[in-house]
């Protein structure tokens, strides 16, 4: 909680400093469902949450390994977690029924701190939390995967911005607010890239990369779906009403 803390104040400072550079990366509608959807994730992401723990204290104590008592542990799970995030997310994009919890993020028109914590309501229905319960058995536990989701929670808020420019040297190695201005662009030639969480090493591996050009891009969402004109409830279940309904597709286009 006390780093949602401070994501919210984040978002706060963010906001402030916009309205007084008179900025525009805040606009009241996307706003508004940013907000009403991340108060529904908050609730869904603390039950996928528990049950990611027990399955990871399962698995530490049936543990294979003891790779979290070793001092470079901690080093070796950001990398472990971060490489089971990029295959996640990729087949977010792939797997309808789970496009289907990860759709309401794609929505946001504005790329700012509020839309990183923008996210889907049934992660728990769709899996999202069986993907890093075998890291118990690498003899993580659950504290510990604990830190490298919190540290992704700010990473990711820093990374969803309008504003910041390319970091130089730091693009070969992590994700940057450049890299994932690519990931939610609404050019067609960027759809299903740049998959990374907090290192962008996994897209340069596995041919997912694409760089942001010399113009900063200002365009973001979904090409044929408005969001302003639904609630964060018919945005959170739209695409699993599309996939019962037997018309489901994944991606951006």
């Amino acid at each position: 909680m006390l780093i949602i803390g401070l994501v919210l104040v984040a978002i706060g400072v963010e906001a402030i400093a916009a309205w007084w550079l008179k900025r525009n990366l805040y606009e009241v509608r996307d706003s508004e469902l940013s907000l009403g959807l991340a108060l529904g994730w908050v609730i869904s992401g603390a039950i996928g949450g528990s049950l990611l723990a027990v399955m990871i204290a399962f698995g530490y104590a049936h543990r294979v390994f003891d790779f979290g008592a070793k001092p470079w542990g901690g080093l070796l799970l950001i990398v472990l977690a971060d490489l089971i995030y990029y295959v996640w997310h990729r087949l977010n994009h792939r797997i309808p029924w789970l496009w289907a919890s990860h759709f309401p993020h794609h929505t946001a028109k504005r790329l700012n701190v509020l839309a990183s914590i923008r996210q889907g309501w049934t992660d728990v229905f769709s899996g999202t939390w069986l993907f890093w319960s075998s890291l118990g058995f690498f003899g993580f536990t659950p504290m510990q995967t604990g830190v490298y989701f919190s540290l992704l929670l700010v990473w990711d808020a820093c990374v969803h911005s309008e504003w910041a420019p390319k970091l130089g040297p730091l693009e070969w190695v992590f994700v940057t607010p450049s890299h994932h201005r690519v990931h939610h662009s609404l050019d067609p030639a960027h759809v299903d890239r740049n998959f990374g969480g907090i290192l962008i090493l996994w897209d340069r591996l596995f041919g997912t990369l694409a760089v942001e050009g010399p113009q900063r891009i200002t365009g973001f969402g979904l090409i044929d779906f408005d969001a302003d004109r639904f609630s964060p409830a018919q945005i959170a279940a739209r695409q699993w009403r599309v996939l019962l309904a037997g018309r489901a597709r994944v991606s951006q286009t």
